[in-house]
């Protein structure tokens, strides 16, 4: 995980968010055509780094075993994103592997694999990230100081209005999201893009994201990235927002964070 290596939204404009890995498992007993469901690392977790410059993450688990995972640091309730994981693994019987994986913190996206060992019951999740820089390990469990349910339905009145963002590095974005969940935007170097969010076919608590960028000062014009956004509610009260997104060739993407 790299915190130093950043691209400039001019150089590559994204509307950006959640890490690790699902994948069904199925299995019966010895003489018996009935298949047993086999419980996966499917969910949102959120906890501590160690060996990196980060000291916090969020992962989010998909059903079809994507998986994003951000990290950076947290300050009292809220998350400041420094880069993220994303990529696609296997859950087998509390363990999981990730082989297909890339680090955004880099530019470009460098590979960086996972092993970990997951308690769905406890909803626990603890491993290691082979990075560039070296090894970071992990452990985390729900999400602390927030009631956010990964079981609920995403519902796109959580997110619908004005926010005013952040990139990784700072840079500010105004997005405006309508009811139907498409989207305007715009960075504060000039750069225009548009999409939509939309709750995931799994009716867990995820949305997922399409963006197209305009023309130039836009780094990719005409181009689009797609990944996904989570909003939680923090104990204060407010919501934050996480939008993260990769583009086709997933050798660059980034986050977008906002609280409001």
């Amino acid at each position: 995980m790299n915190t130093n290596k950043k691209w400039s939204l001019s150089g590559f404009v994204l509307l950006a968010w959640a890490m690790t890995l699902a994948g069904c498992g199925g299995g019966g007993g010895s003489g018996s055509s009935t298949q047993v469901a086999k419980a996966t690392a499917e969910g949102i977790y959120g906890g501590t780094l160690t060996g990196s410059a980060s000291n916090y993450f969020q992962l989010a688990v998909l059903e079809n075993g994507e998986f994003w995972a951000m990290y950076g640091k947290r300050t009292v309730n809220v998350f400041g994103v420094a880069g993220f994981i994303q990529g696609s693994g296997t859950s087998n019987d509390g363990t999981f592997t990730a082989a297909d994986t890339k680090d955004f913190g880099f530019n470009p996206a460098v590979a960086s694999p996972i092993n970990a060992t997951y308690n769905a019951a406890a909803k626990t999740i603890a491993g290691t990230v082979s990075a560039p820089n070296g090894p970071v390990t992990f452990t985390g469990g729900p999400i602390v100081g927030s009631s956010y349910d990964y079981n609920a339905p995403a519902i796109l009145t959580a997110i619908s209005g004005s926010w005013a963002t952040a990139t990784t590095i700072g840079e500010s974005v105004a997005i405006n999201i309508a009811a139907t969940g498409t989207f305007s935007a715009v960075s504060n170097n000039g750069c225009n893009f548009s999409g939509i969010v939309t709750p995931r076919p799994s009716g867990k608590n995820v949305f997922t994201v399409s963006l197209t960028f305009g023309a130039a000062p836009c780094g990719l014009p005409g181009q689009s990235s797609t990944g996904i956004a989570i909003a939680y509610p923090l104990n204060s009260g407010q919501t934050q927002l996480l939008i993260s997104v990769v583009d086709s060739t997933r050798t660059r993407g980034t986050v977008v964070l906002g609280v409001r």
